[in-house]
This record gives C-alpha cells, structure tokens and sequence, in this order.
C-alpha cells in the first residue's frame, strides 16, 4: 500500500504532452514527486494528475497504482478521461472516472439503469505557492450522470479531439469523442459534459454534469459482408458550436460520404442531411 503522501500532488514540470488523454499508464503515477522547480517557473509546466491519484481522491480507495480496480460492494471503478482547460482566467483538470454497479444492496449506488457506468470526476485548480505551480485539493464528485453500455463506460476515440465551448454566462462544455459498436456499425460520437463552477444554472448536479451523447458518423462494414447482407455505407461528421444567446449553444452535426436513401439503394450525403441539436432543461439532455 503506498503512502497517501505519494498520491498528494506537489510541484512539478513537464517539457511537453497533451493534457487530453485515456488513462495513463500506471507508471506514470511515478512522476507525481518530481522534484520542485524554481520560482521563476512557468506556470503553464505543470504535469496532470496521474491517474490513480483523480481515483484515489474520488473513491477514497487506494489501488496501489492501478487505473481499475474493484471497491467495496464489487463495483469496478476506472479512469476514463482527462482534459486541461482555461475557464474565467482560472486553469483546470479535470480527471473523470467510472463506476460500475456492484453486486447486492452494497453495491447500490442510486444509478437508474444497472448497463450503465456512474460517471465521476475530480477538478484541480492550478495555484501558486512560493513561486510555484501546484494543484489544489480537487473538488470531486462520484455521480454527475451515467451512459456506457453491458456495465462499461463509452470507449474514447484516441483518433479525434475533444472540442468545447465556453458560453457567455461562465460556464464550459466539453464534447469527448467517443465510440461505440451497435449491430456491426461502428458509431462515433461525442460525449457532452458541463462544468458551472459557478453554479449559472439550476440543472441537477454540481460542478459537472452529462448532458448526453450524440452520434456523428457510423460504418457498418462489418455487418453489410461486401454490399451481401445490405449496402454498405460509411460517414464522418463535424462538430460546430452555434452560439445561443449567453447560454448553452445550439450543436450542428454535419456529415460527408453514404448513407441508405431506400432499400437497396445508397446516396451521398449532403448539406441536407446536417442534424441540429439543441438543450432540453426536462431532460437535461442535448436532442433533435
């Protein structure tokens, strides 16, 4: 068992790497007790978290390291994604975890649908201290939603980047991009989650909340068989930020290559087939 001392994040610099990534290896956790660096430090030269530090600091459990590991009750927890960003001069990571359901009463944790992953994160402030960089004591919260599918989490597609935007009224939305695999379609998508430090809006969670996913290509080579089983089809779409007022945006999913026009009969796709979506507060979900 290794020492809460060297899960606490202290001051240390990075020469260059993303911020955005899936779960570090568990090696990485090593880093954490770099050596301080001087006062005139670039502030911006602070390593993220490791990943076993954001589950330690959610769960309140130690797992030696490991990015997934089982808790009391059977539930698995595991890192899913961490993201850097600047919101309101203030500069942020957040690591965000998933927590399976368990087995029996302990195992429990309020979640609706028993498929699903509980979605939980842990938010750093980037601060000084004697002329140097360091994270804040995060605030965390194990449930700002759920999604996934047969008790996991949606899987990241490394191959994309996330997206966000900040809205006029202070807060910030991030869209990770994301996979799923759905009777032989590939379908890419982006995750949508919301971070209001500030409390602008009455929706139902804290600092961070999941307003849902939505699809924005598919292939469904493995099930058409070569145009044998039904045509074969394949799209990618971008993503665009469509500013509302000072709220939420408005998200416009515009696609390029195939898509079925009528049985047995394939077309490209064109402006036409653009999907927009927009904020339900009922449902607290991005929809049609």
């Amino acid at each position: 068992m290794k020492q809460l001392s060297s899960l606490l994040l202290v001051s240390m610099a990075v020469l260059a790497g993303g911020c955005d990534a899936q779960a570090p290896r568990a090696a990485d956790a090593t880093t954490q007790d770099a050596a301080p660096q001087k006062k005139d430090q670039d502030m911006s030269e602070l390593k993220p978290p490791s990943a076993d530090s954001v589950l330690y600091f959610i769960y309140q459990r130690d797992g030696d390291g490991a990015v997934s590991y089982k808790i009391d009750g059977g539930a698995t927890v595991s890192y899913w994604y961490g993201h850097a960003f600047d919101l309101k001069g203030k500069h942020y990571f957040t690591g965000f975890g998933s927590k399976s359901q368990g087995e029996g009463p302990e195992g429990d944790n309020g979640m609706m649908d028993p498929e699903h992953v509980a979605i939980s994160q842990a938010t750093f402030t980037r601060v000084e201290k004697d002329g140097t960089a360091e994270w804040s004591k995060p605030d965390t919260d194990g449930y700002v939603g759920e999604f996934g599918r047969m008790g996991r989490p949606e899987q990241v597609d490394d191959s994309r980047k996330a997206q966000s935007f900040t809205t006029g009224d202070g807060r910030y939305l991030l869209a990770v991009p994301t996979l799923d695999f759905v009777n032989g379609t590939d379908v890419r998508m982006f995750s949508l989650l919301l971070f209001d430090p500030d409390s602008v809006d009455k929706l139902g969670f804290r600092q961070w909340g999941y307003l849902g996913s939505i699809p924005v290509g598919d292939d469904n080579s493995d099930a058409c068989d070569g145009g044998e089983v039904m045509p074969c089809v394949a799209s990618a779409g971008t993503l665009t930020f469509e500013r509302a007022g000072e709220g939420l945006p408005t998200l416009k999913v515009s696609s390029k290559g195939t898509t079925i026009a009528s049985p047995g009969k394939v077309r490209d796709m064109t402006s036409a087939d653009d999907v927009v979506y927009t904020f339900d507060e009922t449902s607290e979900r991005y929809k049609k």
